[in-house]
């Protein structure tokens, strides 16, 4: 997955979490003091463009981004089909059990 649409979803998750704080009425201490300092109005205006208006903005440029340079020629590279068959299975397993090596009980090495 691009880097670019993984941001732009975490900018996503970012600005639905603040827009849920601030109509729970769940305050934040950064909320109380834009508020106290620049009044209620302002207060919420500010908090509303830093902590929602501008994650999503930030949202819509990287998934437009991302989405935009999405290469599916590379995604989609699967040069072969992909075959199972059990044998191919039971022969890895039985080599597996031939490099097993028996170590002995009770013998501590490297101390």
């Amino acid at each position: 997955m691009n880097a670019h649409i993984v941001f732009g979803f975490f900018a996503l998750y970012v600005a639905a979490i603040s827009l849920y704080l601030v109509l729970a009425g769940r305050q934040e201490a950064v909320l109380a003091l834009l508020r106290r300092f620049w009044g209620r109005t302002r207060g919420y205006s500010l908090y509303f463009v830093a902590n929602v208006a501008l994650p999503l903005l930030i949202c819509v440029l990287c998934l437009g981004w991302g989405v935009r340079h999405y290469d599916a020629k590379i995604a989609n590279s699967f040069t072969r089909p992909l075959h199972l068959n059990i044998e191919s299975y039971r022969e890895l397993r039985l080599m597996l059990q031939e490099e097993q090596v028996v170590q002995p009980l009770g013998v501590l090495y490297g101390a």
